[in-house]
């Protein structure tokens, strides 16, 4: 078997080719610094160890960035397990296994003060304005939870004032009281119907746009799809990238986007929500798509960043049809809906406040809206 860093290399000197960036260096420019955050207190994704040698190592083929890690310290305490009751099991036995874990719980929590302690400290050192002064941006690697970020405000000042966010899969699962965070990345994770072991069905809605460009116009991928809460806000987004509904299982009655761009003040956003996988890290597609998008970010080179809400409301009528329509009357809908956004743009997002309302009802409820809708695209 060929050496697996020997095998990486050569996918990446293609990458390099690929990209168009010359051998010297990604678009002749010094390599970038950028910190790569993959520390997590919410769930925590396998995929990170695999994504990070990855990401060096993509920094180094293309010269585009090196990478600074912050990491989860070491020496953190396992969490005691809650038991589990047997069938055979006396209440004057699980009683005292109760107890027990409950005990357990709490030496835990004494324990880990000193290892939250030594989190805390590093991240006010790596946070502080001296320190983020040396970098170019940011990446979070399927962060998750409230991480002990010093200055929140701060932070999200300092990537406005010029510098590049870019977001992997859960980085969308972080800061979640934080409305500002999630303005600056552009939603919230709220559940991923689309699991990792299925294949889901996604559309690239700008093929010339090179952060979408390595993708077919549709294609078929194993990896977990997250949706996000209501805070998600069309017009701060140019998205490139959607779950295709009509293609995937379960149809969901909203618009699922997967990949985009935006300004933020002078700054740069990239966020994708593909890399819950191991098998999606050594993706030469996705690398690809990781590498160009974190071009862009850096500023690299210049690509459309506008948003654009009327091709994300398309889509989520799109996906309102698929769900709400038998697949046969559905291709039907979706071919009359396209022919009125072909002539007026606007059509479909005048509908989002219709379309909103689904989001928040139970599917038995559904029957009477989803009328509404079809009888919209279906009006001469």
């Amino acid at each position: 078997m060929r050496d697996s860093r020997v095998l990486m290399g050569l996918a990446a000197a293609g990458l390099v080719a690929a990209c168009g960036w010359p051998a010297g260096g990604a678009e002749s420019q010094p390599p970038a610094r950028l910190l790569v955050v993959s520390v997590t207190t919410g769930f925590r994704h396998a995929s990170i160890g695999t994504a990070e040698p990855i990401l060096e190592e993509l920094g180094r083929s293309t010269a585009l960035f090196h990478c600074d890690h912050l990491r989860m310290p070491p020496g953190r305490l396992p969490q005691p397990k809650a038991p589990k009751r047997a069938k055979d099991t006396s209440n004057e036995d699980w009683k005292k296994l109760e107890a027990e874990f409950k005990q357990a719980q709490e030496k835990f929590r004494r324990d880990d003060e000193a290892w939250q302690a030594g989190l805390k400290a590093e991240f006010a050192k790596v946070f502080s304005a001296e320190s983020l002064r040396d970098f170019d941006g940011v990446i979070f690697l399927s962060t998750t939870g409230d991480l002990p970020v010093p200055d929140l405000t701060a932070f999200l000042d300092w990537i406005k004032s010029g510098k590049a966010f870019i977001g992997f899969h859960a980085a969308t699962d972080t800061f979640k009281s934080s409305d500002a965070y999630c303005e600056m990345i552009g939603g919230h994770f709220a559940g991923h119907p689309w699991n990792a072991a299925g294949e889901h069905a996604f559309v690239v809605h700008e093929t010339g746009h090179r952060v979408a460009a390595m993708f077919p116009e549709r294609f078929r991928w194993k990896d977990e799809i997250y949706q996000y809460d209501l805070r998600y806000e069309p017009k701060n987004l140019r998205v490139l990238v959607s779950l295709d509904m009509q293609a995937s299982s379960p149809k969901e009655p909203w618009h699922v986007p997967v990949a985009w761009v935006r300004d933020y003040g002078k700054g740069r956003v990239f966020s994708t929500n593909f890399g819950h996988n191991d098998a999606t890290w050594k993706e030469p597609m996705f690398q690809k798509h990781m590498a160009e998008g974190i071009a862009w970010a850096l500023g690299r080179f210049d690509a459309p960043a506008v948003p654009n809400p009327e091709v994300q409301a398309a889509e989520y009528l799109r996906s309102v049809v698929a769900a709400a329509a038998a697949a046969t009357k559905a291709d039907a809908l979706r071919a009359k809906a396209d022919a009125k956004i072909a002539k007026d743009a606007a059509w479909a997002a005048g509908l989002r406040p219709m379309l909103l309302e689904i989001r928040g009802m139970k599917p038995e409820d559904r029957a009477a809206a989803y009328a509404k809708v079809i009888a919209e695209v279906e009006k001469p």
